[in-house]
């Protein structure tokens, strides 16, 4: 076994070491860099870059197992031969941290793994989307890594400091920073993030300028980008697919496509994490089943009237929280009807009970 790895500066920990196996000494370890499709670029210990496919057993064994086949910033276990230009994946170490998303016709799609930081970026003008951002800090904080919001062309927005102070209020503990690479110095705060070793991946939809970031801490060109549209300011999509770098400061940047949905799985603990207020809300509640609808002693419906909690950000709360608990309800098609029922009964009250206060 090829262990060469804890001298490298592509990630390599003691969490992968310890999981490798007798039976494993005849495999060489290997990072996951890029994907297209079947075939997967690896980095070795050497440094030298080698295209890969999985094994036939490991594609029979896995075949309809989703978040079971390499992703990239996975650590694999693979075989290869002198002079063979090609390698292949016998096995996927077990991950520190995965973001996934479901992707419409297609199932769970595996983003990222075994990432350290998160840069959510979006655009601090148009593109800036309260709801969407709930969506992917949702996800982040189930994948197991952590989140810094990364709000690009600040440059176009006229009191940028208004936007942070909000994003502040609305996600306390979240890093939120304003940057535009046509002002080198507010780039300066991310590298912060960028510590030899460590992975760091950038998520958002297409055009927020994930492209123009990566080639700004690459200093070079590596990522397509294109000119921004004059009718909303925003880029076009140009990232087709993963890759991950490393940079001269020896950290790992991952730039990812443009993401025009992102519908959550099971990430219920990333959604409770993200809304711990209105989780302790609903613990102070008098009763332990309470719908937050007209209950007396409700501390939601308290903390709305107050102004403490606002409309908007308890009507993200309930859509994120059906989403992830349509896994378990779609078994029972009568506790789905019934679980629909009673959230679409607690929207409309809130939202009644807001527009009469003049608040909604």
């Amino acid at each position: 076994m090829n262990l060469k790895w804890q001298h490298s500066q592509w990630g390599w920990q003691l969490f992968f070491e310890q999981q490798l196996q007798e039976s494993d000494q005849a495999l060489t370890a290997a990072r996951v860099l890029g994907q297209e499709r079947d075939l997967y670029k690896l980095i070795l210990s050497d440094d030298s870059v080698i295209s890969a496919q999985v094994a036939g057993r490991f594609r029979q064994e896995h075949e309809g197992s989703w978040g079971a086949f390499p992703a990239v910033g996975d650590w694999v276990l693979c075989s290869t031969e002198a002079q063979q230009e090609r390698a292949l994946i016998h096995k996927v170490l077990d991950r520190r941290s995965s973001f996934y998303r479901k992707d419409p016709g297609k199932g769970v799609q595996v983003v990222a793994t075994n990432i350290d930081t998160v840069f959510v970026v979006t655009s601090m003008n148009r593109d800036l989307n309260f709801k969407r951002l709930d969506r992917y800090l949702s996800m982040v904080w189930d994948s197991g890594a952590e989140p810094v919001v990364v709000l690009s062309k600040q440059d176009l927005v006229e009191n940028p400091q208004d936007v942070l102070q909000e994003l502040a209020q609305r996600y306390p503990g979240v890093p939120a920073h304003g940057v535009s690479v046509l002002e080198a110095n507010s780039c300066a705060v991310l590298r912060t993030y960028l510590r030899p070793g460590k992975t760091v991946v950038l998520l958002g939809s297409s055009g927020v300028g994930k492209s123009t970031l990566t080639n700004f801490f690459m200093g070079n060109e590596v990522a397509a980008t294109q000119a921004v549209r004059e009718d909303d300011d925003r880029g076009r999509h140009t990232t087709t697919s993963r890759s991950l770098y490393r940079l001269s400061e020896g950290a790992l940047l991952m730039d990812t496509p443009g993401m025009r949905q992102l519908a959550l799985v099971d990430q219920e603990d990333g959604v409770q994490e993200l809304f711990e207020d209105i989780i302790q809300w609903q613990q102070e509640c008098r009763f332990r089943d309470c719908s937050h609808n007209t209950e007396p002693g409700c501390a939601i419906l308290a903390a709305l009237e107050e102004g403490a909690l606002e409309s908007d950000r308890w009507d993200s709360f309930l859509k994120l929280q059906r989403e992830v608990s349509y896994q378990d309800r779609r078994e029972s098609k009568h506790k789905m009807v019934e679980e629909k029922k009673k959230w679409k009964k607690v929207t409309q009250n809130i939202r009644a009970r807001m527009k009469h206060e003049g608040r909604g």
